[in-house]
This record gives C-alpha cells, sequence and structure tokens, in this order.
C-alpha cells in the first residue's frame, strides 16, 4: 500500500505537465494515455507517443483518442465488438437467404398453377412435353434456392457455434488477470455483486464471509532494482500461489497494482489467518530468478491483513476493515498478517 501510494504520487505529478502540454488537456481519455506512458509497462503506448512527438509538438485530441483506442481499450472488449459485427453480418446474409428462397418458392408456386394448366389444355404430345420441360426447370431453380438456403443456414449454424465459444472465451478473458491468472477488478465486482443478491435480505444465519488483502512488501524497490519484468514474474508467482492455496475454497482477484483480495464465503477467520500465514511463508520461502540458471533474489515478502463479516453484509466493507488490517501490518514491521478486531 505505502509503494503503490507512493509511486500513484511520483507518477500523477510526472504527468499533470504533460496533460497540460497536449491538446486534449485534462480530459479522462488524455489522463489515461499518459499515465500508461509515465508508468511505463505499456511499451507499444509509449513508443508510439515518442514517434508522434517526433514530427509534431503536441498531441492533437483526435490522435490522443486514436491511441487510447488502440493500446488501453481491452483486448476482450475489442474482439467482442468483433464478435458482435461477425454476427450482425451472418444475421444480414440468413436474411437475404431467405428472401431469396422465398421468391424462388412464390414463383415456383405460380409455375404449378401453370403446369396444371398446361397439362389440362395440352392437345398432343408435343404441347405435354413442353409443358413437362418447363416444369423441370422451373422445379430446379426451386430446388437449387432451397439448397442455397440449407447450405446458408448450415454454415450459419456453424458460425453460431464458433462466436458462442469465442464469447465464452471473451467472457472469462474480459474478467481474468493475464499477469496473475486470478480475478481482475471486474471480476471480482461481478463475484461481490453475485454474492450480496444471493443472500440479500437474509438475517444473521445468512454465515460468515472473511476477507483477506495482500500487498507485495517495497514492490516499487523490486522494480526499481531488478526492472519491470521481474516485477512481473514475482507478481505472477504471488498469484499462482494465492490460486493453489486458495483453491476452490474462495474468490481470489488482483485487486489493483501489487494488491491481491481474497473472499472466503462460510468459513471462519481462523482458516482465512491459516491460508494467509500459507501465502506469506510460500513467498518468504520462494525462490523468484531473473532469468534461466540465475541466482534465485532474495528479500521478496508479503504482508495481509484479515477481517471477518457476513454474507449479507456490505463486502466492500468487509474489504476495506481486512485493508486496515493490512496497514496495520505494513505498520508494524510488513511480512506478517494482522486480524482486525
Amino acid at each position: 500500500m505505502y509503494d503503490s501510494d507512493e509511486r500513484d504520487v511520483t507518477i500523477l505529478k510526472a504527468i499533470l505537465p504533460l496533460m497540460s502540454r497536449h491538446a486534449a488537456g485534462y480530459h479522462p481519455i488524455s489522463y489515461s494515455v499518459w499515465h500508461d506512458y509515465a508508468k511505463g509497462t505499456n511499451t507499444g503506448l509509449r513508443q508510439a507517443v515518442d514517434e508522434a512527438l517526433e514530427s509534431r509538438e503536441r498531441l492533437t485530441p483526435s490522435l490522443t483518442y486514436a491511441l487510447y483506442s488502440r493500446y488501453l481499450v481491452h483486448p476482450a472488449e475489442q474482439a467482442l465488438l468483433s464478435a458482435r459485427s461477425d454476427l450482425l453480418d451472418l444475421v444480414a446474409r440468413v436474411q437475404l437467404a431467405v428472401r431469396h428462397a422465398d421468391t424462388d418458392v412464390a414463383g415456383f408456386d405460380a409455375q404449378l398453377s401453370q403446369f396444371h394448366l398446361g397439362l389440362s389444355e395440352a392437345k398432343s404430345l408435343e404441347e405435354l412435353g413442353a409443358s413437362v420441360h418447363a416444369m423441370v426447370e422451373h422445379t430446379s431453380k426451386a430446388s437449387a434456392g432451397l439448397g442455397r438456403l440449407v447450405g446458408t443456414l448450415e454454415q450459419s449454424q456453424e458460425e453460431v457455434r464458433r462466436l458462442t465459444d469465442d464469447l465464452h472465451r471473451l467472457r472469462r478473458e474480459a474478467v481474468t488477470d493475464a499477469l496473475s491468472g486470478l480475478l481482475n477488478r471486474r471480476g471480482m465486482e461481478s463475484e461481490l455483486a453475485r454474492i450480496a443478491q444471493d443472500y440479500a435480505g437474509q438475517g444473521a444465519g445468512a454465515g460468515a464471509l472473511v476477507a483477506i488483502m495482500f500487498d507485495i512488501d517495497h514492490f516499487k524497490k523490486v522494480n526499481d532494482t531488478y526492472g519491470h519484468r521481474l516485477g512481473d514474474a514475482v507478481i505472477s508467482a504471488v498469484g499462482g500461489l494465492i490460486r493453489s492455496t486458495v483453491g476452490e475454497r474462495g474468490i481470489a482477484a488482483r485487486y489493483g497494482g501489487e494488491e491481491f483480495a481474497v473472499l472466503l464465503p462460510r468459513h471462519d477467520v481462523s482458516v482465512a489467518q491459516e491460508l494467509a500465514e500459507l501465502v506469506r511463508r510460500g513467498v518468504e520461502q520462494g525462490k523468484i530468478r531473473q532469468g534461466q540458471g540465475a541466482e534465485a533474489i532474495g528479500g521478496i515478502t508479503i504482508s495481509a491483513g484479515v477481517a471477518r463479516g457476513c454474507l449479507n453484509q456490505d463486502a466492500y466493507e468487509l474489504l476495506n476493515r481486512a485493508d486496515q488490517a493490512l496497514y496495520s501490518s505494513k505498520r508494524e514491521g510488513r511480512n506478517r498478517v494482522t486480524v482486525a478486531a
């Protein structure tokens, strides 16, 4: 928490002058662009901004918005827009095939009436043969139209199945933090909403809900000393340890930066404290290396705060209490677990 706050203040001091010099000013989108630029983790964005500034003194609003769309919009959201476009195109193609088939069938109905009349009035084998020949042609045409419709529908069924699979995958990606493998903030909020809905209006018998907040100690120093690549490896390793420790017993998320949150429905605070201790010891004893064959770096630790509430209470308030307990762990020397009173 301390490291995160200090880093945010440093970034804010760096980006305010940058925002003031460019045409988009203090717009939230401009803030997002310059925040990631100053943070330095979005290399594609940083390179694009530097290249743009080589040919101009300041970024225009349109260029700022274009950079935001290209480098900051979540890939899952971009893919979702693409999937929606594919579905709209699919519906349009099916509608066109249905209209064509409907036209062919309507024409065929008229030709059947004409064929009936021709058969009734035929006075020779030649006239009868001509009517049959015409009927064969119209039958083939109607059959081809219906065949195209059937083929379009079969193809559409396959495309719908593929798009459905893609949307399920995108939904998972949209709520998952790629670096840690845990839920992201959006996924955590979705789970909180589900919990609130499931237990809305229930009394004290709703059961316990325990929250754990974790924060990697001195994370800024890790990034400054070893670089962001190793910092990412630390977050990934801690996320994996939390995920394997919590398992199916609760909900784990990367809450922001180097901070993680765990919710344990229907578990006692002693279970949460034990899990938090397992994670703390696992991080302390872990061996994270700068590269294959390199020596393991030392000094990586994690602090935690635990708080107990009820399933029918505000989970955000519970997380805040766990965060205050985490604050106590930091204040008392870090690398420890504190349980809220």
